[in-house]
């Protein structure tokens, strides 16, 4: 029993270290930008650019000058109304919906405990999944080789919802990469693996009380 204990915290080890693996991809945005700004020297030339500059600064000029002329020294006034952060939170949106759901998550635009609770679980889905499973996991780790009990199987399980959530509700997400599936199915085993350990634990322990 002592060499499973052992092999268990070795994969809760090798746990953490998949985090070296590639779990999602760089945007593609960025190399069609690149792309898109590219000059072509056999479409447009030097000369040509610099006459439309030229141009287009002159009529720039003529339109300020007769906007100044029309409009005099009034100064137009902005109607529109600032969205803050705030407004996008979740806790946020739920708590438009009616009267009794603002004074539970956000009496006088303040924070409650359970709209605390709400904003933070809907920061998954912005990849913080990652960073709350591979801390958890982490403590896992020190309560294994603390104490092999089942406390670090509650841990694992809670780690392991946080991390397949991370980015996307949606597991099936076709962004993550192999690294990240590797993560997730060795994360699946050593639970699985855990609850055999201690599932013999317990059965070994009945069996010489009686």
């Amino acid at each position: 029993m002592k060499t499973r204990i052992k092999y268990s915290k070795l994969l809760q080890i090798g746990l953490l270290l998949t985090y070296i693996l590639p779990f999602f991809p760089q945007g593609c945005n960025s190399k069609q930008t690149e792309d898109a700004y590219k000059p072509d020297s056999t479409l447009v030339s030097v000369d040509t650019l610099r006459q439309h500059s030229s141009a287009l600064a002159q009529e720039n000029k003529q339109a300020d000058t007769l906007k100044a002329i029309t409009l005099g020294n009034s100064t137009p006034t902005s109607n529109k109304t600032e969205v803050t952060t705030e407004d996008n939170e979740l806790s946020a949106k739920i708590s438009k919906k009616s009267t009794i759901l603002k004074l539970l998550l956000r009496p006088n635009n303040n924070y409650t405990g359970i709209a605390s609770i709400i904003d933070c679980f809907s920061l998954v889905e912005f990849g913080y999944g990652l960073g709350i499973a591979f801390l958890l996991w982490l403590i896992a780790l020190v309560v294994k080789l603390i104490d092999f009990n089942t406390i670090f199987v509650v841990i694992n399980t809670i780690g392991l919802i946080f991390f397949s959530l991370s980015h996307s509700l949606n597991i099936f997400d076709k962004t993550r990469l192999w690294g990240y599936w590797v993560c997730l199915i060795w994360s699946a085993i050593l639970i699985i693996y855990d609850c055999i350990i201690l599932f013999k634990i317990r059965k070994e322990r009945k069996e010489t009380i009686v």
